[in-house]
């Protein structure tokens, strides 16, 4: 494990507590054989598997059964909703007794996730953080993890300053992304940036205009130093808006790439804002006419539909045939992909109400997708049980085989 890992360990067991319970929320209950075969896919043997389960009743998660010698026989979960259970973290580190350096470790992970920052202004975020008050030197060890197991990079610049960021969504280089980090400091723009950072996270695809964080020079220079990203969106009546986002477009803090390279994504998801913000004939839920479009191929009939998607068709990602009457235009889908990437993408903005709540609490697990999707059948009860688990085993041994030989899933 090493001893920088070792020091992290009890992040790294409410993680694997976290996995479990969105793998197992909503299965009802689950055989003991299924529950293995999880714990195998997430990475646990039968002991870390054990304790994690012995957490999770602890919290009230699940209720265990177990035979006379003690045996997991099943669980029946009562796992909370997924934004509440993001919110739930708090419970859970206590639980855990999670120390003042993971926590420091959570603060600086966040922060040169969220931008590149002088090696200072990093450590001024963790020792601030909730449980690290008064530990400085907390910040300063959990620093000397993160650096080593490559979540943050350190960049020393020619005038000796240092720069911290998370070099696994921040992929531009190191000269280029300390250069950014140092004139946002330069030009006493790092509060500036770090509140529109924020602010786009929860809302990709934020038009422009509608940006409240910030004033729009500093829009400008977040643009200029590739800190924010600008998708622009022209009609073929002469509209034309822009709509933001961040560099590190739907990327895993931990190393999953999952960036938009074309910008095809950002485009279409802009292209969507555009017509449920700006359009003459607004679209009430993009999210329902991306889903319908990805379902059916096409969608739409609407005279705007003609006019509003010139660069969309440019990119050869739908393309706008005649409706049903004259005047009247529908969206045909040609890249399902770029498609999909952009629903997540609007599934994952920032709601109203409950749902800002459950939306800004699951924007790091809308992405996420396991193998096992039906619910888990009565444990025990006939042989479709066990029919159901060697599916599911079976299944789980299949993901690694894919991966080693270069295929998807």
């Amino acid at each position: 494990m090493g001893p920088e890992r070792a020091a992290l360990e009890q992040l790294e067991f409410a993680g694997w507590t976290f996995d479990v319970a969105f793998r197992l929320q909503g299965s009802t209950t689950s055989s003991a054989g299924r529950v293995k075969a999880i714990g195998l896919d997430v990475g646990l043997g039968t002991r870390n598997l054990r304790d994690v389960i012995s957490t999770m009743e602890a919290l009230g998660w699940i209720t265990a059964v177990r035979d006379k010698d003690g045996q997991l026989v099943s669980i029946t979960e009562s796992i909370p909703a997924a934004g509440d259970l993001i919110l739930a973290a708090p419970k859970l580190f206590n639980v855990l007794m999670v120390g003042p350096v993971e926590r420091a470790a959570l603060a600086l992970l966040r922060a040169t996730t969220l931008q590149p920052l002088l090696e200072q202004d990093a450590l001024q975020a963790a020792v601030t953080a909730e449980g690290v008050q008064g530990h400085d030197q907390a910040a300063e060890d959990a620093l000397r993890h993160l650096t080593h197991t490559g979540l943050i990079r350190r960049v020393v610049a020619d005038d000796g300053r240092e720069v911290l960021y998370n070099p696994n969504v921040w992929t531009q280089g190191d000269d280029s992304v300390a250069k950014a980090a140092l004139r946002a400091v330069d030009a006493r723009a790092t509060v500036e940036v770090t509140a529109l950072l924020e602010e786009v996270a929860l809302n990709p695809g934020l038009p422009e205009s509608h940006v409240q964080s910030t004033e729009a020079k500093w829009v400008d220079f977040a643009v200029s130093q590739n800190l924010v990203q600008r998708s622009v969106i022209q009609t073929s009546e002469d509209a034309e808006r822009g709509f933001l986002f961040t560099p590190h477009v739907r990327r895993d803090p931990f190393g999953g790439t999952a960036g938009d390279a074309s910008g095809h994504v950002r485009q279409l998801v802009g292209s969507m804002i555009y017509a449920a913000t700006f359009a003459k004939y607004k679209l009430h839920s993009p999210e329902v006419f991306l889903r319908a479009l990805i379902n059916r191929g096409v969608a739409g009939h609407t005279s705007n539909v003609g006019t509003d998607y010139p660069m969309l068709e440019k990119a050869g990602v739908v393309k706008v045939v005649q409706g049903y009457e004259a005047g009247k235009y529908r969206l045909q889908l040609l890249q399902q992909e770029v498609a999909q990437d952009a629903l997540q993408m609007l599934d994952a903005r920032e709601g109203t109400g409950t749902e800002k709540a459950d939306a800004a609490a699951l924007r790091a697990q809308r992405s996420y997708r396991h193998v096992e999707q039906e619910r888990a059948r009565l444990a025990l009860t006939s042989d479709v049980d066990k029919i159901e688990e060697a599916r599911l085993i079976a299944a789980l041994r299949e993901v690694p085989v894919n991966r080693m030989m270069g295929g998807r899933k």
